[in-house]
């Protein structure tokens, strides 16, 4: 293409940096606008650099470099052989129509849906990207790696390679770094002819992300995002046109991303493909983007669905909108706008999730394989639609044996690849089942989930559905060998526990209802079982999973065999759930309490306070207080969820014993907390309790949740001071005016639970304010609670006579550990000294 060539489509003014003004003409070829400049085609970006001062633009002689080797020559070619150009524009008018025609819009709709087109920014050719701006720029987190030696290329790459970087360095997405700290070898990759043919690049960060911290930001799963994907009448799928170059790298990261190409060292101005962090930073920034427009996304996919076509026009011009005013290009080839039908992350998704017609193709393709990453590749692939092929493992696990390696092998190194007809006979077997795949329904928000676990000689099954609807997915699993010696009960309930967690996330607060084969229930333990293999520490965790209160469990149709004595004892679950806690931090000797109430999952009440005492004085007090607020209620039966083991073995069994022995120990002594104990023994006989100890700080358990809430609870302070604007400022805050000192430091003192002078004065400080320390310490010492329970330094003896010293450990307070028997070798005796 020349300057001859280029039709004129009408003339541009054009203002020079000497104020020189003229008119030039230009044209449009392949959806790029050019201007026929003195010398040489130009684009607008040109002209900017024209308009700029003198001295402070660029020469455009490597702009011009980049023109002409982005440009297409023009003419016949020769025949039986197709041009492969790495520039291919993008006939976005008539991809337009094609998408229009595709849609299932109303006449009106369709119309619409071209006016939010026109508005979109959309990729104009195969590496267009866009640019999300300064606000989203990555930093690579981590050292610089040692380089890492580029190898030959294939030599039938290496010119596409050229056009590739040529390319790559011409929209800014890499430049070129005289002095590279480091090194990534660039490697060639064979594109299949289904895709066209020719090479890729691909760079080899592995030694980039060995040395780079982990963005911990959880990824969605796309098995994940489809099952709880919400299906409408009218859906759209959005692909983002190189979404990773869309995002910028900080010019300090940019080094370690270097690469050599003909002995030429080049960086990454962009999120490079390759990098293990860039498909979780890239989703963030698009979730930022998108916000709260009700859209699912998965990296570079955007999926959004409606009942209504004016609400999806509504939804799908929002999201547009988003998109492009954050600087996002669309695919537009790859978009769907308003179907009954799209394909998305590999499945079609109608009223429900069935496979494409892409993946069937592909599975329909599938050759026997060569070497064993080839198997590995078909196995992945294969993999991706486990969940809607029922047994799938039973299928896949003959293939799965072929990657396994003998012990001769593992000695003689690498083996010799054998594929037998009977290994094609397993993999035409796995591809049948496949292709027969059930359609899976996403998760309904509504209803119940419902799990149905089988388990047959090794291997089980878990079918997973919405109560009154179809199945949601199918979960196989092999036993291991320990497993497998499990009586039928055990080998549910291991089952059910690998998934249990899995199973909670899918239910999404809804209840579980699971559906066994064997007569597990809810008060199954292990001494009822007739023939146990499981350890105790299993039986323990299953227990915990057993008595969620959101679990529904047993046989489908009750049979014939007697239940265990157990079951008939409890006749059902309370319905009434009370969390207890007390706390104490600081050196203060108050404790914290507190107790929330639910009903069905459901709050009901939520009280706390504060007590004298340790933090198992709390505990006790919390359980008496819930008691209380149970009998008020006229509440007859509940279970009572405690994170303290002296508190639950208290109520199951000590209790008792300590009101037949008038609340002594052993030894005479009374209780600790005795009279809380005696109430609480009084309350109890008016209440049936079910107790239940749940482990502090775990995520383990039935009722970890409700402990971790009610544990937030208690420990929560809050101190609000109202006026302190008119106060005024000084460089250490703003100064507490005499008449509100006491006022102030009491409820700070009071807030952290009586703590001492450095604590008060630290809380004082993160409020802004400022109060002289001596004032802090004649507030304090004239505190009532903490005279009662802390006698400081000087302290009282029994006989009434005080005790001063002016010099350290001139005078202690101790107390005798029963009868001095023990004496030493030269007649000492041994004391236990108590310091406050």
């Amino acid at each position: 293409m020349t300057r001859k060539d280029l039709k004129t489509a009408g003339h541009l003014k054009v203002q020079f940096a000497n104020g020189k003004i003229e008119e030039m003409p230009y044209g449009t070829w392949k959806g790029v606008v050019w201007v026929k400049g003195p010398y040489n085609l130009l684009t607008v970006k040109d002209l900017d650099e024209l308009s700029k001062k003198k001295g402070t633009h660029r020469r455009l002689e490597r702009r011009l470099t980049s023109l002409k080797a982005r440009l297409v020559k023009v003419g016949p070619t020769q025949a039986g052989s197709e041009k492969q150009d790495w520039y291919k524009p993008v006939d976005i008018p008539t991809v337009t129509e094609q998408k229009l025609e595709e849609s299932d819009f109303s006449p009106a709709g369709k119309e619409e849906l071209r006016e939010i087109i026109a508005t979109a920014q959309v990729a104009r050719f195969k590496n267009d990207c866009g640019d999300l701006g300064p606000k989203f720029v990555h930093h690579i987190e981590g050292g610089v790696h040692p380089p890492v030696r580029q190898y030959p290329l294939n030599p039938g790459a290496v010119e596409e390679m050229d056009k590739i970087v040529k390319e790559l360095g011409a929209l800014e997405i890499i430049r070129e770094e005289l002095n590279p700290i480091t090194n990534s070898p660039i490697q060639a990759v064979k594109k299949p002819e289904s895709a066209g043919g020719g090479w890729r690049p691909v760079i080899n960060f592995k030694a980039l992300n060995r040395r780079t911290i982990a963005n911990r930001a959880s990824l969605i799963n796309p098995q994940g995002a489809l099952k709880t994907l919400r299906v409408k009448k009218f859906k759209s799928c959005i692909d983002l046109a190189n979404g990773f170059f869309s995002l910028r790298l900080a010019r300090q990261s940019q080094g370690k991303t270097a690469f050599t190409h003909k002995g030429k060292s080049y960086v990454w101005q962009r999120l490079p493909q390759g990098y293990k962090n860039s498909p979780n930073v890239f989703q963030s920034a698009v979730m930022e983007v998108l916000g709260d427009v009700g859209a699912t996304v998965y990296i570079d996919d955007v999926f959004i669905a409606d009942d209504t076509e004016e609400e999806h026009l509504e939804r799908l011009r929002k999201v547009v909108e988003n998109l492009t005013k954050a600087g996002l290009k669309l695919n537009l080839k790859k978009c769907q706008f308003g179907q009954f039908q799209v394909n998305y992350l590999g499945f079609q998704v109608t009223s429900d999730l069935g496979l494409s017609d892409g993946y069937r193709e592909k599975l329909t393709n599938i050759q026997p394989p060569q070497s064993e990453n080839d198997l590995q590749k078909i196995l992945g692939l294969c993999n991706y639609v486990r969940d809607h092929v029922p047994n799938y493992q039973k299928y896949a696990k003959p293939l799965y044996h072929c990657l396994r390696k003998s012990e001769d092998d593992e000695k003689d190194g690498k083996r010799p690849w054998v594929w037998t007809a009977a290994n094609q006979q397993n993999l035409e077997e796995l591809r049948r089942a496949i292709q027969a795949a059930v359609r899976l329904e996403p998760r309904s928000l509504s209803e119940r989930l419902v799990a149905e676990i089988s388990c047959e000689n090794d291997d089980a099954m878990i079918k997973v559905s919405n109560e009154n609807g179809g199945l949601v997915t199918l979960w196989s699993y092999t036993l291991t060998s320990v497993e497998k010696k499990y009586p039928q009960e055990e080998k549910e309930l291991a089952v059910l526990a690998r998934y249990w967690g899995v199973l909670k996330d899918l239910a999404q607060g809804q209840p579980v209802k699971v559906i066994t084969q064997s007569q597990v229930h809810k008060y199954l333990r292990k001494g009822t079982v007739e023939s146990t293999k499981a350890t105790n520490t299993r039986w323990g965790r299953w227990e915990d999973i057993l008595l969620d209160p959101e679990l529904e469990i047993g046989p489908a149709q009750p049979t014939s065999k007697k239940k265990p004595q157990e079951t008939l004892e409890k006749p059902g679950q309370p319905e009434w759930t009370i969390y207890t806690d007390g706390s104490r931090k600081g050196s203060d000797q108050s404790a914290y309490w507190g107790f929330i109430l639910k009903q069905d999952g459901k709050e009901k009440c939520r009280r706390k306070g504060k007590a004298p005492g340790s933090a198992q004085a709390g505990e006790v007090t919390a359980v008496l207080e819930g008691l209380l607020e149970l009998v008020k209620r006229k509440i007859k039966s509940a279970r009572l969820v405690t994170d303290s083991y002296y508190c639950a073995q208290a109520l199951r069994e000590d209790l008792a014993i300590w009101e037949e022995n008038g609340f002594e120990t052993a030894k005479g002594k009374p209780v600790a907390h005795k009279d809380l104990w005696k109430k609480i023994a009084e309350l109890k006989l008016q209440l049936e309790i079910d107790v239940e100890h749940q482990r502090a700080h775990t995520h383990e358990g039935a009722h970890w949740r409700g402990n971790d809430e009610v544990d937030c609870y208690v420990q929560q302070r809050k101190i609000v001071f109202v006026g302190t604007e008119k106060w005024d400022r000084t460089p250490k805050g703003r100064e507490v005016p005499e008449e509100y000192v006491v006022e102030v430091v009491r409820s700070v003192h009071e807030a952290l639970g009586h703590a001492g002078v450095r604590p008060t004065r630290k809380e004082l400080e993160e409020q802004d304010l400022w109060i002289p320390v001596k004032q802090v310490q004649r507030v304090l010492r004239d505190c009532e609670v903490c005279g009662q329970y802390n006698a400081g330094r000087r302290g009282q003896r029994m006989d009434g006579l005080s005790i001063k010293s002016t010099v350290p450990w001139g005078s202690v307070c101790m107390d005798v550990a029963g009868p001095m028997g023990i004496t030493g070798r030269r007649g000492e005796k041994y004391l236990l000294v108590l310091v406050d």
